[in-house]
Order: C-alpha cells, then sequence, then structure tokens
C-alpha cells in the first residue's frame, strides 16, 4: 500500500517540479562526466600529472556535494510545505509518523533514482563532450567511445546519494517533531508581512554595503591569510544582512504610501516582491553567494585557460633548451643522448656574458610592477635575490640573429654605439619612453638603446631573467662568459624517455642528483635536512600565478605536463561554476512555479477589475523579473569588482591577453545564458499555471 502511494507521489513529484528533476539529472551527468576524467586509463597513459586532476576534482566534489545536499534538502523542506495538509490528513487516517518519515524518504529516493538513472544516460554524452574537449587541449585525437568504468559509477552513484541520504535525515526528524497542527498551519506562517523593527533593518543594507567596500580596499591593500578568512566570514554574513535591508525598505516604501506607489501595479508588485524577499532572504542571500562562486570560478577558469598557450610559447621556444652554469659548456653529453633518441634539425650553443654591471638590473628591479622582492638595499646597492642574476645578461647580436632565424623571425642590426633589449610583453607594459633613456656602459663604450623585442624568447632565468641585452659582437668579446645554454629543435617528438635521460646526465655533470634519487636518499637517511635543488640556474625572473622554471626543457614533454596542471585547475572551476548556477536557478523556479497556484487567486483578482491578459502577462514578466534580478543583480556587482581586480592583476603578473573586464564580461555572458533560460521556463510555466 505505502509502496503503492510513494510510486503514485514520486509520479507526481517529478511532474510538478519537472525543472527540480531535470537539474538533477544534469547534476547526475556531470558527476559521471567528470568522474571519468579521473579513472580514465587514456588521460592516465597521456600524462604523468594525473593524479593531479584526481586530487583537485575530488576536492571539487566534496563543495559539490555540500550544496547538491543542501539544494536536496531545501527541496525536500519545500515539498514538504506545499504537500503539509495532504501528510496531516495521513496522519489523521491512523498513519504514524515514522511510516509517513518512510513513505516521504521513499518518495524522494524514487525521484532521485529517476533523475541519476536519466542523468547517467545523459552523462555518456556529456562525457564525451567533456572528453573531446580535454584532448583538443592537448592536440591530440579523441575517438569516441563509451568509457564506463565500475569505479566511476561507484563513485558518481556514492556522491549523489550521499547529498539525498544527508538531507533526507534532516527531513526525517523534522517529521518526527511536527504535529498535525503544525502541520496544517505550515502554508500560513510566511504570509502576513511584520512591519515590526522594519525601520531599522533597512539601514542593514547600507551597513552590508559598506563593509563590502571595506573588503575590496582590503583586498586591494593586502592582509594576511588569517585576516582573509575573517574578511570572508563577515563578506558571507553581510550578503545575508542585505537581503534583510532591502526586504525592510521596500516595506518602508510601501508602508509611506506616496503617490507613486499607487501607480498602475506598483503597490502589488512592490508587496509581492517586499514579502517574498522577507521570508526568503537566508535563500536569496545563499543563492547571490552561489551565483558570485559561479561567476567567480567561470572567469578564473578563461583566465588560467587563455593563458596557457602563450606561457608555454613564451618559456619554451624551441623543442629543447638546456642551461648550464659552466661558461665553456659544450653539451656534449646531452647532445649524444639526443641524437640517440632522435634526428637533430638545427642546434646552437651559445653563450651568456656579463661584464660586472648591474645598471639594467637596478633598472628592473624599480620600475617591473610584478617585482616581489627588494632589489635596492639603504646605500643603494643592488640585491639580486632570486629574481635577477647577479650582473646584467648580454647576448652577441650573431647569436641572437641565429636564434631568431630558428624561430622563424626576422634578423635585427645594430648601429654603431646602441643596443636592442629582449624582454616580456607584459614587462613593456610598465617602462614608459624613458626605457628608451637608459644608457649603458659595455665593453668600454656608451651605448644607447635602439629598440625593445618582445618575441617569445625563455627568459626565466635561461635567456636571461626577464631581459638580455644584444650587443654586437665585438663588444662581447670584451666580457665574460656568465653561463651556457644550448637549443635545439628535433625532428620527431620528445619523449618522456628523453627527457628523463637528459635530466639525469645534465644533473649529474653538475654534481646533482635526480628527483627520485634525492627520494632514494631521504628514505636511507630519514634524518637528512638537505632540500631539493629543483633547478640550478641563477635568477628566475618575476613571472607568477603561472609559471614555468626549470634548468632543462623538453617542449612536447614538459607543455603536456604544463597543460595539464592548468586544465586541472580550469575544468574543476567549470564544473563547479556550472553546479552552482544550476542549484541556484533551481531554487528560484521552484519557487516561483510552486506558488503560482498561490498567486492565480491574485491574478483572478486582477482579471475581474478589467485587467487584459496582456496586462496581466507584463505583471507577471516584471515579478519574475524583480525575483531574478535580485541576486543576479547583487552577485554581479559583488564578482565584478573582484574579477575585474583580479583579471588586471592575472594579467600584469603573467602577461596574459586580455584584462579583467573581459574576463568579466564573457563569465558573465555564460552565466546569463544559462540564467535566461531558467527565467524563460519559469515565465512560461507560470503563465500557464495562472491562466488555466
Amino acid at each position: 500500500m505505502l509502496n503503492k502511494l510513494a510510486f503514485r507521489n514520486a509520479k507526481r513529484s517529478m511532474r510538478d517540479y519537472l525543472i527540480y528533476l531535470i537539474t538533477m539529472m544534469a547534476v547526475a551527468a556531470m558527476m559521471f562526466a567528470f568522474n571519468s576524467l579521473i579513472f580514465s586509463k587514456d588521460i592516465q597513459a597521456m600524462c604523468s600529472e594525473a593524479m593531479v586532476l584526481g586530487v583537485m576534482l575530488g576536492l571539487v566534489t566534496f563543495f559539490i556535494v555540500l550544496i547538491v545536499a543542501w539544494l536536496i534538502n531545501y527541496m525536500a523542506r519545500f515539498m514538504l510545505e506545499k504537500r503539509s495538509k495532504e501528510f496531516a490528513t495521513y496522519l489523521l487516517i491512523g498513519l504514524k509518523k515514522k511510516e509517513l518519515s518512510r513513505l516521504y524518504m521513499k518518495e524522494n529516493l524514487l525521484v532521485g533514482t529517476v533523475a541519476l538513472l536519466l542523468g547517467a544516460a545523459l552523462g555518456i554524452l556529456v562525457q564525451q563532450i567533456i572528453m573531446t574537449v580535454f584532448f583538443s587541449v592537448f592536440n591530440e585525437d579523441y575517438k569516441l567511445q563509451i568509457q564506463i568504468d565500475g569505479w566511476c559509477v561507484f563513485m558518481t552513484a556514492s556522491c549523489y546519494y550521499v547529498c539525498y541520504l544527508f538531507a533526507l535525515l534532516r527531513n526525517r526528524r523534522i517529521f518526527r517533531r511536527m504535529t498535525i497542527a503544525e502541520l496544517l498551519q505550515i502554508e500560513r506562517k510566511n504570509d502576513a508581512l511584520n512591519m515590526k523593527h522594519e525601520n531599522r533593518r533597512q539601514y542593514r543594507f547600507f551597513l552590508s554595503v559598506a563593509y563590502i567596500i571595506f573588503v575590496y580596499y582590503m583586498m586591494v591593500r593586502g592582509c594576511s591569510l588569517g585576516v582573509t578568512f575573517l574578511l570572508i566570514a563577515g563578506f558571507v554574513v553581510s550578503v545575508y544582512m542585505m537581503y534583510s535591508g532591502i526586504s525592510a525598505f521596500v516595506a518602508c516604501r510601501v508602508q509611506k504610501k506616496g503617490r507613486k506607489i499607487y501607480q498602475k501595479e506598483r503597490l502589488f508588485l512592490y508587496r509581492q516582491f517586499a514579502s517574498k524577499i522577507r521570508t526568503m532572504r537566508f535563500t536569496m542571500g545563499t543563492i547571490t553567494i552561489l551565483l558570485v562562486c559561479a561567476i567567480l570560478g567561470s572567469a578564473f577558469s578563461l583566465m588560467f585557460a587563455k593563458h596557457q598557450g602563450l606561457a608555454i610559447d613564451y618559456v619554451m621556444p624551441f623543442d629543447i633548451l638546456i642551461y648550464s652554469p659552466m661558461p665553456e659548456d659544450d653539451f656534449k653529453e646531452e647532445t649524444a643522448l639526443i641524437q640517440s633518441y632522435d634526428k637533430i634539425q638545427e642546434q646552437k650553443i651559445y653563450r651568456i656574458y656579463e661584464d660586472g654591471s648591474q645598471a639594467m638590473n637596478r633598472y628592473f628591479g624599480t620600475h617591473v610592477a610584478s617585482v616581489l622582492e627588494k632589489h635596492v638595499d639603504q646605500e643603494g646597492n643592488f640585491i639580486p635575490g632570486r629574481e635577477y642574476y647577479t650582473f646584467d645578461t648580454y647576448m652577441k647580436l650573431s647569436d641572437y640573429n641565429e636564434l631568431r632565424e630558428m624561430l622563424g623571425k626576422k634578423q635585427i642590426t645594430l648601429q654603431k654605439g646602441s643596443y636592442a633589449l629582449q624582454t616580456k610583453t607584459r614587462i613593456l607594459k610598465d617602462f614608459g619612453d624613458d626605457i628608451f633613456q637608459q644608457e649603458i656602459e659595455a665593453g668600454g663604450q656608451k651605448l644607447s638603446l635602439s629598440e625593445v623585442y618582445t618575441e617569445a624568447f625563455s627568459q626565466n632565468g635561461i635567456n636571461g631573467a626577464d631581459y638580455l641585452i644584444i650587443v654586437s659582437d665585438d663588444i662581447c668579446e670584451k666580457m665574460n662568459r656568465y653561463y651556457s645554454v644550448y637549443a635545439a629543435v628535433i625532428k620527431g617528438k620528445g619523449t618522456q624517455e628523453l627527457r628523463d635521460a637528459l635530466d639525469e646526465a645534465h644533473r649529474h655533470k653538475h654534481g646533482n642528483m635526480t628527483y627520485d634519487e634525492y627520494e632514494k636518499a631521504v628514505e636511507m637517511d630519514s634524518e637528512t635536512e638537505e632540500d631539493w635543488q629543483e633547478n640550478i640556474l641563477g635568477g628566475d625572473g618575476t613571472d607568477e600565478i603561472l609559471v614555468m622554471i626549470a634548468d632543462l626543457f623538453v617542449r612536447d614533454i614538459d607543455a603536456s605536463d604544463f597543460k595539464f596542471i592548468v586544465t586541472s585547475v580550469t575544468f574543476p572551476l567549470e564544473y563547479i561554476a556550472l553546479i552552482f548556477v544550476c542549484v541556484s536557478l533551481t531554487i528560484l523556479a521552484v519557487q516561483q512555479l510552486s506558488d503560482s497556484g498561490k498567486y492565480k487567486f491574485r491574478y483572478d483578482v486582477l482579471r475581474k477589475l478589467g485587467m487584459k491578459k496582456k496586462e496581466i502577462d507584463k505583471i507577471i514578466f516584471r515579478q519574475l523579473a524583480f525575483y531574478y534580478l535580485a541576486p543576479a543583480m547583487i552577485a554581479i556587482a559583488i564578482s565584478s569588482v573582484i574579477v575585474i581586480y583580479t583579471g588586471n592583476q592575472f594579467a600584469r603578473y603573467t602577461g596574459a591577453d586580455g584584462n579583467g573586464v573581459y574576463y568579466f564580461a564573457i563569465s558573465l555572458l555564460v552565466t546569463s545564458g544559462i540564467y535566461f533560460l531558467y527565467f524563460a521556463a519559469t515565465y512560461i510555466g507560470f503563465k500557464r499555471n495562472v491562466n488555466e
């Protein structure tokens, strides 16, 4: 009997709350598709850093489980309130609370299971899309194939049902405490709009705005990690307070009964909006926070994804790059290894020079915006730090032109008494015209700057740290050789075996251990305090956030690993953004569609007062627009400042294309597209319910 009743009620819930069912299908589909990335053997075979993606997706899944559990809990509580009279009737005819609670859990689990099964089928399609996109990032072909891993299915089903169990167990306790009288009165408890203390509550909005502005100020100014967590906690509280202030402000405006309040349908809309915001202020605050997180996640994902290709080109313009601190290194061991694995098309061994000067180091150390270390002491002496070499770095014009030719670039010329500067695009933006006023003394000659070049040239410690000074060959001959570099273009594709062999030979030549050897040494002597020396560079430049620093690069391998790490950030961020948007909009849609029955009476009154259908449709549109725009506009206002600021900082520190406004506009466009679909579905459904 109860099983049949649960089945019938589940079918009715799927019909009445179709948007909720669709959202849970989408959640299940995305869970399955993204979890499949963790267990994909193709991905594990493609990259040695596959564990990073698993860790990131696992971390994101934890937060998604919490949010989806909140959605299920909210929907279960919401349906309980809407069906309170039905449940009271069940109790009146003799059903026990324990049986009623079990019945309700069965109904929700049936709805969830249907959504999971349909979502899993949809997830196979989503999986193919995500896998195709994933492999395209690595310029690899992906053959469409259905991949159903047992562990993936287990993880998806486990996460999904954990969400349901968390939510339903809480509602089970509510059932046990609730009486028949409470069930009969539950729908009426939020009908009245209490005006007590509204005059004071409206100032919460302004206090919240003031606090959020203060958080923005601290974000720009900078603060410690502990203070940051406190500010974020206060930020969340201020968002909730904001809605209390908004509802009070609108209620006070209605209470004043100004002349404009009675124009057209304003009084009706104000009353609807004020009561809804007041009774749902916690929910609206949560929705706003979710939307802020969604916009931020989408924007940050775009930042990393857009910059990864540029970062690789700038750091690894050649197929193989090797740095050696030995000024006379001939790279015989490395060359022999490369030839044993692949054919060398072009190669170049060259020297970087110094003459004891620090003029350019000083200029960069005091003018580059992304410099993090102090490079000038109280006496005015230059301090190299980790970012720059001790002395200015020079390169022969002939070597520079040969390297440019290997990269397919035009050769350059220098007039007598001049030099050229090779640096990064982002750094050039920090300089004004005064860079061309920088005269240097090299090889006993005074030189003036003729041109600045910003092509990709691996300037994170190999070809200088942030810059190289290009001078004529005869001037370099008068300088000291600083260190050596080997650059090569190979015919085939670099392999992991070649990368490992080069790393071992290169490190042993310079008296260093490989990472595997270091781990073994630590295992044998657990008390050793020796740190792992990742590279032997003398400086590594001022790149931050997305940065690759090494004394040896094999482009095909290192670029793939870098892309995988970046993708391990971008995919989870998009994943969490999509889930958060869908969850928040489901709450908005279900609330309005479920209340359409109650609003039907009110719109019938307007119809009887002579209002035409088009006018009623317009009021419905405005009512829904107010309701949808409230969290959206606040989320946009909050996230815009964060995204624009962090986007500009990201471009500043990494040299990425675009700026904060660009990243915000794209992420807003994506979020708005999903937002519009939910709004349109709600508007169509609401009109149909009201006009029936």
